[in-house]
């Protein structure tokens, strides 16, 4: 069998051009993206989060580089989608957008390396006040009222360990009502389509544009169990018919509103748009343009850089 490859792309930028930085990976072919923010590694030195304290660790520079990552199947290294990378986030500054330094490094992984050795680091976790995310490799005893979660995210976006998927998992508990018919935008692991079923909804239908993510999400729902409740097609919103109780969109503030007139069309009358993956300084432009496709604003949460939504049509 021959071994397969991924290259992964590290691009050093500022905080300010992260999602922008985030949505040329994307573009180029990323399934999903990785940031390393040294800013919130320091905000959490001394407190405890979900039952883990972050070790003491040297103080940072207030304007130290964010390192967004992203991985491409194949060797791309000297392929040409890196020079287009290179020169798009070169050209942020003619928009305005300061990304520097915005040096780009390449690296060549073989997939059964990188698709495994990141299992020490990832543990059970409580989210909420009754989810609990494990790993599927690791044991745990639920507690009364626990709804745990048994998920193997692979090379898909979704462990719960990132701000954006707790806070929506947060806003997931206080919104799902018994029978919903919900949509998972973008899925990733599944684990916001899992909760979702597991929190009561009658149906789930989820989606993403990457064949791995589709693949790896099918896996942890059959693994659950939840097959009749769940389905998971490769698309995006505009491939499902019908309409939805509760739309859920965990991706980046640009492609929320690009797909923002569809899940308008979606939602039912009454029902909900949970929107995450926002940074704070996209905040406002999102909530406006929320406020100008007739939806109201009834909740928000923050945590670190990151922001989520929930709107009400």
């Amino acid at each position: 069998m021959t071994e397969e490859y991924w290259t992964k792309i590290t691009v050093n930028t500022s905080p300010e051009a992260v999602e922008a930085v985030a949505g040329i990976l994307m573009e180029a072919g990323a399934g999903g993206i990785e940031i390393d923010d040294p800013n919130i590694w320091q905000e959490s030195v001394g407190t405890n989060c979900y039952g883990e304290l972050y070790p003491e660790i040297r103080p940072i520079s207030p304007n130290a580089p964010v390192k967004v990552i992203a991985y491409l199947a194949g060797d791309c290294r000297m392929v040409e989608v890196i020079a287009t990378i290179k020169k798009r986030v070169l050209a942020l500054k003619n928009v305005g957008l300061d990304a520097s330094p915005g040096t780009i490094s390449t690296e060549l992984l073989a997939e059964s390396d990188w698709a495994h050795s990141w299992k020490e680091f990832y543990h059970t976790q409580r989210v909420g006040e009754h989810l609990v995310i494990k790993p599927t490799w690791e044991s745990y005893i639920p507690q009364p009222g626990d709804m745990v979660l048994e998920l193997d995210p692979g090379m898909a976006f979704g462990t719960g360990e990132h701000e954006t998927t707790r806070l929506c998992l947060e806003q997931l508990e206080k919104r799902i009502h018994p029978g919903s018919i919900v949509y998972d935008i973008g899925t990733g692991s599944g684990i916001l389509a899992l909760a979702a079923a597991k929190l009561g909804a009658a149906k789930v239908i989820a989606c993403d544009l990457d064949p791995v993510a589709v693949s790896v999400a099918r896996g942890n729902i059959a693994h659950s169990g939840l097959d009749e409740k769940i389905s998971v097609q490769e698309g995006s919103i505009d491939a499902i018919p019908g309409q939805a109780n509760l739309i859920i969109a965990n991706i980046i503030a640009d492609v929320i509103l690009e797909i923002l007139p569809t899940v308008v069309d979606r939602l039912v009358k009454g029902g909900y748009f949970l929107a995450g993956g926002i940074t704070r300084e996209r905040r406002d432009e999102v909530v406006d343009a929320l406020k100008a496709s007739d939806l109201t604003l009834v909740a928000e949460a923050k945590e670190g850089d990151w922001v989520s939504l929930v709107s009400k049509r």
